[in-house]
């Protein structure tokens, strides 16, 4: 199942580092309706002729997206290629954030099938929009993960995470670390007892150049108010002509009980 996980914020001239909790007009500038109507038609292989429309859900931010895939993937029992196109990776960011040391130190440590209802919730370690996506790796609900990031930003990943350490080797390789604590080179992680979790194909590549090699099943697409201007909630309608937010389950997704929000309605 091939799904498209698109944020509001890789629409502008430029790339805000940290949430802001009170948006305001800003200097920063969204893409106008040609550019975005041309990156979904000619980049993406969206099309307006509703037949053809994927289905979709709209959400506010961006961890909202996490109980999405675990419906569209049934906990791992049917893997997602996800196409991740974001101003930031949404792998953790490191910086008070200490989810990718629960994932290696603990969460991997559990049957696959149980590591979504023990995703933390509260402390340095929960879940966020800026981490939900290597909480779903780690579930294994992704059999491949593509990061089409902004032209100003994409080195936003953690090492951890790849094979080797290597974040620019190809394969995400995630590994259970039982007496990791967050401290050691890599060297030293290396040479503790690990056990390393089945490989995922990675791929980054800049929005401009990204071209999609089959169409979309499903489309999530993110608000995040956080990192977005209020100019930016104009691009939000467009998505209409191109996806199909209504409730419909008739092409077989009556699994997903996560409800669509409106998005003419947000603001």
């Amino acid at each position: 199942m091939n799904i498209a996980d698109i944020d509001l914020d890789i629409f502008l001239d430029g790339v805000s580092a940290f949430g802001q909790g009170r948006r305001a007009p800003s200097t920063t500038r969204p893409w106008d309706e040609e550019r975005l109507r041309r990156f979904l038609e000619d980049q993406c292989l969206l099309e307006r002729d509703p037949p053809r429309r994927p289905r979709g859900r709209f959400v506010v931010r961006h961890d909202e997206a996490f109980p999405i895939l675990e419906a569209l993937s049934q906990n791992g029992a049917r893997p997602l290629d996800l196409v991740h196109i974001d101003a930031h990776s949404d792998l953790g960011t490191g910086f008070g954030d200490l989810s990718w040391i629960d994932i290696g130190g603990r969460l991997l440590g559990l049957p696959p099938e149980e590591r979504s209802s023990a995703v933390p919730r509260d402390g340095p370690e929960r879940i966020s929009p800026a981490n939900y996506l290597s909480f779903a790796l780690a579930c294994r609900w992704l059999r491949s993960l593509t990061y089409v990031h902004h032209a100003h930003a994409g080195m936003d990943v953690m090492p951890f995470f790849f094979r080797d350490f290597d974040p620019g080797c190809g394969v995400m390789e995630l590994r259970y670390v039982p007496h990791f604590c967050g401290d050691g080179s890599r060297d030293e992680l290396r040479a503790l007892p690990h056990k390393l979790e089945p490989p995922v194909p990675f791929e980054r590549v800049q929005v401009d150049d990204y071209a999609a090699a089959k169409r979309f099943d499903f489309v999530i697409l993110c608000q995040s108010p956080g990192y977005t201007p209020i100019e930016a909630d104009d691009l939000i309608p467009i998505f209409d002509d191109y996806v199909d937010f209504t409730t419909d389950d008739s092409k077989g997704y009556s699994d997903l009980a996560v409800q669509p929000c409106d998005t003419r309605k947000v603001r």
